[in-house]
């Protein structure tokens, strides 16, 4: 039941939305149109939010107003389509609130911003996966993720460091393995990607994992803080 929370929140938040242009004098079918003339949209956000490059907050924040300021823009010309060829209306008739930037901008956080709360709920209460199978020099290697030190990426080899000493090369890449393990993992280098739970010691530009010292790049370095919780 918990799976379908975020599928059964678009589908509440759009009716609620639709009640909206309900209230503001458009017809049941042309408020239910409306709403769903969002969903491109917001998908589109939806989509490209968690792909903001950790990084410098000052630009991380401009490529969130880019990618938001993109979405008013996709959402403005739907709205306008809708009027104009679902309901053969000029913009000039329309009530002044529906193509004010504010109004969108609300409608907007309306569907997105308890959506992403659900999506964070269920990650946290998602159990870890036991076992890890991939596949290193020929050999499928099974292994508890948990155990994973961190994972370097070395030119177009990585190598998977475990706490039992032994270290498994694979052709993966790192990106992939940076999608692929669960939330206990944490990229901190373009090179290299960390078990939190295995972290001896964290500094502003470096941790130590045993005795490996592994820099933090700049581009991570406001996400570890972050997510480290440290100053």
């Amino acid at each position: 039941m918990k799976q379908n929370l975020p599928a059964l929140w678009w589908l509440v938040s759009t009716l609620l939305i639709a009640l909206v242009f309900g209230a503001m004098g458009y017809a049941y079918d042309q408020a239910i149109l409306l709403a769903l003339l969002f969903l491109p949209g917001l998908l589109i956000l939806r989509y490209f939010m968690p792909q903001l490059t950790p990084g410098k907050q000052p630009k991380m924040l401009l490529n969130a107003l880019y990618l938001l300021a993109a979405v008013v823009v996709i959402e403005y010309l739907a709205l306008i389509f809708g009027h104009r060829v679902a309901f053969d209306m000029l913009p000039d008739t329309l009530p002044g609130p529906v193509f004010h930037p504010l109004f969108i901008l609300l409608l907007i956080a309306v569907f997105i911003v308890p959506e992403r709360l659900i999506a964070r709920y269920l990650e946290r209460c998602q159990p870890y996966d036991d076992t890890l199978s991939f596949i290193s020099e020929r050999r499928r290697i099974t292994l508890d993720p948990g155990e994973i030190l961190y994972v370097e990426s070395n030119d177009d080899e990585v190598w998977i460091h475990t706490a039992s000493g032994e270290a498994y090369r694979t052709k993966t890449r790192i990106s992939q393995w940076e999608a692929q393990l669960d939330r206990r993992f944490l990229r901190v280098h373009r090179s290299w990607i960390v078990n939190t739970e295995r972290i001896d010691e964290y500094r502003p530009t470096r941790i130590r994992i045993g005795t490996t010292e592994i820099e933090i790049s700049r581009k991570y370095k406001e996400a570890v803080r972050q997510r480290l919780g440290k100053e």
